[in-house]
């Protein structure tokens, strides 16, 4: 009997870490997401890795609270970086790095640097900077809660970072 409880707990806890490298390894695939759509030029798709009540905090670049304004916010970025500009012909790569997970059942918090290349028709751009994350399981789906942008420089090109 003693052999019994001790199969058990084994399977529960064994069910447990495997549940857990799950989640973290489903989070990572939603972070590595978000910038695979924008290198993509699917812009109008980023809303679709957001939960409804989901809060976007990008500073400067703009704030959008539920899913729908995400949705609009990430639609309408090329427009307004381009007027912004004043230019046309923006194009924008991003790259995560260093992503770390933390799950607590189902919500979960991480943390990435990203580095980031904005090319205007003339000139371009070196960005940097983390993003503060938090996640929550929906109907067994990772999706984001929320998304906080900590920009560290955006240099242009020419100039490099000593200048």
């Amino acid at each position: 009997m003693h052999e019994e409880s001790d199969l058990t707990a084994q399977l529960k806890e064994l069910t447990e870490r495997v549940d857990l490298l799950e989640s973290v390894r489903e989070v990572n695939a939603l972070r590595n997401r978000l910038p695979r759509l924008i290198n993509d030029n699917e812009w109008e798709r980023v809303g679709e890795l957001f939960s409804t009540d989901a809060y976007l905090d990008y500073g400067d670049l703009g704030r959008a609270d539920g899913r729908t304004a995400i949705s609009e916010y990430f639609a309408g970025l090329p427009a307004r970086i381009e007027k912004d500009a004043m230019t046309s012909g923006v194009l924008v790569k991003q790259f995560v790095h260093g992503h770390e997970v933390e799950i607590s059942g189902s919500r979960a918090t991480g943390v990435c640097d990203f580095e980031e290349r904005v090319v205007f028709k003339e000139q371009s751009f070196m960005v940097a900077g983390k993003f503060l994350d938090e996640y929550i399981r929906v109907d067994r789906r990772w999706l984001f809660a929320r998304i906080e942008l900590n920009p560290f420089w955006v240099i242009p090109h020419g100039k490099g970072y000593a200048q």
